[in-house]
Order: C-alpha cells, then sequence, then structure tokens
C-alpha cells in the first residue's frame, strides 16, 4: 500500500472541497473505456482520465478483435457499430511474387447457434476507441483528456490522486484507482508492482497505415521470408478507413541503425521481399518501430489500486490477444468492483487477480512460441499465421477466447449434475423464445449489468423478485441450448454479469439462491 506522497506533491492534500468519486480509471484505451462502461451502466461514479489530449485517428495496433471480445461487445450494447466499422477477411500468403495459399472469409468466420462471433474481427484500435467513447456518452461520461496522474497516496478509505492538467496540479478522491494505462503503466510504477519479463531487444518491426493500390480489399497479404518468417510483409486492409496496415521485420545495419518507417524503406522491402507487379504504396499517415515486450506483474492489486490490460501484461502481438485479453480483465473487474461498492465482501476483488491472472499467464507464454514459428524464420512462417486464423488456436491456446472457463473457483456453485455446462463456463448464446412465445436470444436477456436466472422448464417457486437478477423462462423450440448447455431436463442457470455461469441444479429453492447471492451484495 502506498500511504503518502512524495515530495513533490506534499503540499496538495485532500480538503473538504477535494472533488471525490467512487473510481478513478487511469488510460481511455479499450481497456479503459470497457471498465469504465461497466462501471457506469451499474451505476458506479466514475471518471475516467487520458495523459494525451486528442484522440488517435490513425494507427495499426490493437486491429484484432476476437469472438469472446466480441461477445463482450455485444453485452456492453456497441457490437453493431463494431462489426460495421470492422470486417472478417481471408489470407492470401505468397512466396515472392507467387501466391502459395488463399483461405476465403467464409472459412474462417463460421457462426453457429451458441457461438455467434467466430472469427477474427479486422478493425482498428482508434475506430473500437471511437465506438465506445460514443458507448460512455450514452452513460453521460466523457474521457478528460490532457489528464496524467502523478501521483497517489493510499488510506482505509480510498485513494487520494494527484492530477496534473494543463500544467495545474489538482487533487481528486477516489475508493478505488484503476490502472489501465499500458505497458508503460504510471499507476504499476507508483503502486511498486514489479512487471517481470523480457523485451526482445534483437527484434524490430517497422509499421505503418498508408494509401495502397494494387491489391483485393477481401484478404490479408502475407509475404514469407527466410530470415523472418512472416515478418517478411504484411499487408491488411484497414477497410473503414480506407487505408492499409503494412508490418515488416528489420534488421540494423552495419552500422547498427535500424531503417527508418518511411516510405522509401516499406517501398525497398516490398520490392525486396514481394516484388509482385502492380502495387503502389503512398507516403504513411503514421508509423513507428516496435518491438516484441513479454512481461506479466505478479500481482494484479495493492490495496485499493488494481491493473488492467497493458499496464499487468504484455505480449507478443503474434495471435491477437493483447488487447483482447485486456478487454475482458476489465469486463470481469467491472462488475465485482460495482458488487464491492454495493457491500460485496472486499475479498471479491481477490478473485479478479485468481481468475484473470492465469489467463494472461498461459496466453503470454503460448504467443511467445507462436511468435517464434511464425516470424522466427520458420520455412513456412506465412503458413503458421494462416492455420493461426483457421483453427484459432495457437500451440494449446484457444485464440476464441469462447473456452476459457473459471472452473474451481470460489463464485462457483453446482448443486447436482442437471447440466453438461458447469459453473465456471463461459454461458452459451442460442435463440429461443420466452415464457409468451416471443422469440429472444440469450445473449438478449443477459445484457447489462444483472444476474441472469434461466430456467429451462418451470421457474422455482419464490424466485421472481429477488433483487439484481433477471429470471427468464426460457423455452427451447429448435433444441439450440438444450445441446449448448448440454441440458438433461429442466433446469437452473445463474449466469454473471459478464456471462460466466455461476450456479447451476436441476432446481433451487429461493434460501440455496439468496444465500449465493449474498456474496455479491444481491
Amino acid at each position: 500500500m502506498r500511504a503518502a506522497l512524495s515530495d513533490d506533491f506534499t503540499s496538495t492534500p485532500a480538503t473538504p472541497t477535494t472533488p471525490a468519486t467512487d473510481v478513478l480509471v487511469v488510460g481511455a484505451g479499450p481497456v479503459g473505456l470497457v471498465l469504465a462502461i461497466g462501471l457506469a451502466r451499474a451505476g458506479v461514479d466514475c471518471r475516467i482520465i487520458e495523459r494525451d489530449g486528442e484522440f488517435r485517428t490513425a494507427g495499426v495496433r490493437g486491429k484484432g478483435v476476437n469472438p469472446r471480445t466480441l461477445e463482450v461487445f455485444d453485452d456492453l450494447g456497441v457490437v453493431e457499430p463494431v462489426l460495421a466499422r470492422g470486417a472478417f477477411l481471408g489470407i492470401r500468403t505468397y512466396q515472392g511474387t507467387r501466391p502459395v495459399e488463399q483461405v476465403e472469409p467464409a472459412a474462417i468466420n463460421r457462426p453457429t447457434p451458441d457461438r455467434p462471433y467466430a472469427g477474427m474481427l479486422l478493425i482498428a484500435q482508434h475506430q473500437t476507441e471511437a465506438v465506445l467513447r460514443d458507448r460512455l456518452a450514452d452513460h453521460g461520461l466523457k474521457v478528460e483528456t490532457g489528464t496524467e496522474l502523478v501521483d497517489y497516496a493510499e488510506d482505509a478509505d480510498g485513494v487520494l490522486a494527484v492530477l496534473r492538467q494543463d500544467g495545474r496540479t489538482t487533487t481528486l478522491r477516489a475508493r478505488y484507482l484503476i490502472g489501465c494505462d499500458g505497458g508503460r503503466s504510471t499507476v504499476r510504477k507508483l503502486a511498486g508492482i514489479p512487471f517481470l519479463g523480457e523485451t526482445w531487444e534483437e527484434e524490430r518491426f517497422i509499421m505503418a497505415s498508408m494509401d495502397l493500390d494494387g491489391l483485393d480489399t477481401e484478404h490479408l497479404h502475407i509475404w514469407n521470408h527466410p530470415t523472418f518468417g512472416a515478418g517478411a510483409m504484411t499487408l491488411v486492409p484497414m477497410r473503414q478507413d480506407d487505408k492499409w496496415a503494412v508490418h515488416a521485420a528489420v534488421e540494423p545495419d552495419e552500422h547498427g541503425d535500424l531503417p527508418a518507417p518511411t516510405l522509401d524503406t516499406f517501398r525497398r522491402l516490398f520490392a525486396e521481399r514481394a516484388g509482385l507487379p502492380g502495387v503502389r504504396m503512398h507516403e504513411p499517415i503514421w508509423s513507428t518501430v516496435w518491438r516484441p515486450t513479454v512481461r506479466q506483474v505478479e500481482r494484479y492489486r495493492d490495496g485499493r489500486v488494481l491493473l488492467a490490460g497493458d499496464a499487468a501484461h504484455c505480449q507478443s502481438a503474434a495471435g491477437g490477444q493483447g488487447m483482447n485479453t485486456g478487454i475482458q480483465d476489465a469486463h470481469n473487474l467491472a462488475w465485482k468492483l460495482a458488487a464491492v461498492l454495493r457491500g460485496a465482501p472486499e475479498g471479491l476483488l481477490d478473485s479478479y487477480q485468481e481468475e484473470r491472472l492465469p489467463v494472461a499467464r498461459a496466453s503470454l507464454a503460448a504467443t511467445a512460441v507462436h511468435h517464434k514459428a511464425a516470424f522466427g524464420g520458420s520455412a513456412d512462417g506465412a503458413g503458421v499465421l494462416t492455420a493461426q486464423f483457421r483453427t484459432m488456436e495457437v500451440q494449446g491456446l484457444d485464440l476464441t477466447g469462447l473456452a476459457l472457463d473459471h472452473r474451481g473457483g470460489p463464485l462457483g456453485r453446482n448443486l447436482d449434475a442437471a447440466t453438461g455446462v458447469r459453473a465456471g463456463d463461459r454461458a452459451p448464446d442460442a435463440p429461443c423464445t420466452t415464457a409468451d412465445g416471443t422469440p429472444t436470444r440469450l445473449f438478449d436477456l443477459f445484457r447489462g449489468p444483472h444476474f441472469t436466472l434461466l430456467a429451462f422448464g418451470t421457474v422455482p417457486d419464490g424466485l421472481t423478485d429477488l433483487p439484481g437478477v433477471r429470471v427468464a423462462a426460457v423455452h427451447d423450440p429448435d433444441g439450440h441450448a438444450t445441446r449448448a448447455y448440454g441440458l438433461r431436463g429442466d433446469a437452473v442457470v445463474l449466469v454473471r454479469p459478464d456471462g460466466y455461469v455461476s450456479l447451476t441444479g436441476a432446481t433451487v429453492d429461493r434460501a440455496t439462491l439468496a444465500e449465493h447471492l449474498r456474496g455479491f451484495a444481491l
């Protein structure tokens, strides 16, 4: 626990007029925005700050949104505008000018009734952020730009944050401080939480966003190379921006200097590694040099300070899991913070680390191995990436996020074996009808900050008026829910606000359910 401000800020203590909020979210990328939306829709008073003075309008990072994140977006009410700004693309791989393999979009995105989102959606991160900011505004909140956390002190009741905006220092009192401020997280550093791992100094990639002519926009275009594998050259159409994301691995020259990410550099590398005629690149509107970093904190919480996203874990871009893991961190944390602020035991926040830290650890390990296979001079690094998109799996890691479970954790309970789905599993979607015959989807019933009690069959007596719980009698005329939930007859399934199963049984009485919900302050 950070108990005092540093010497530079001891002159700005809290006063009776110091503004206060329940939660201060530091960082307004996708992770911070998802967290703020989740808190706001649960009625939590929060503020979200961003050090940068302007929002991003270009760039190519964080462009792959996996199926589980799309389900999160569905729950938050933003999936349709996100889908409208993105695309499910196919893949074409090359060896020089020769096409080697082609996979069409329909072979990659194959939704089913229980999994309505099945492929990796390609969308520029700034487009995702714009949609999330619009949704945040629907809840009456906006990002406070040009505002930086410079220090904080913690006591038994909360955190005193020192903020700097336009050269002016102010203080803000918050009950919790959440660091969603990226790999160089100020919150993490101030909290003194070690960031264990390494940066692969020997590897460098240049990236840019630019206009490009001569290639179809229905596919990613990936070239293989004996030294760089699939890092030779990757061209990705970002259709909403009418731009292309361009990636290429580079190495230093004889003087130790790296080539700058300029138009001349990209044209030269394309001519050397691809040579495909008829392709013309134009001046980049954004460019950067990137190196892989594989790091993770040893703990996600220090008292009233918690971390999410890249502030807690950074990984190779191979597999497209970094932003997705962070967004799912935020979705997990938001409802738990809201519950604790309503009066649930503080220990509920400990389950955040218990559930999310192993997820990030497994992702970091698998994507690190995958990175070496794809970009480490493999004879078919491009094929490695093609297999990734086709199977949505690398090194045993499910890239969809749909197979992730929290079985065996403290938040779940199975009363019997009435369902194949177990407490801690993701709650599948299914088309069904309500008791009066109205068509709906299970995801429509889940959407919101509440728990959902699904009654497949008759609603048990005395369960229709539990606070914070939506009770729905579900009829399954086509059998989709029966198959997805492994039903063996009548059953009840309680679903958490983040879409994971909390309790299952053939039936449940009011006393048992109320006791279970007491730990969530419901």
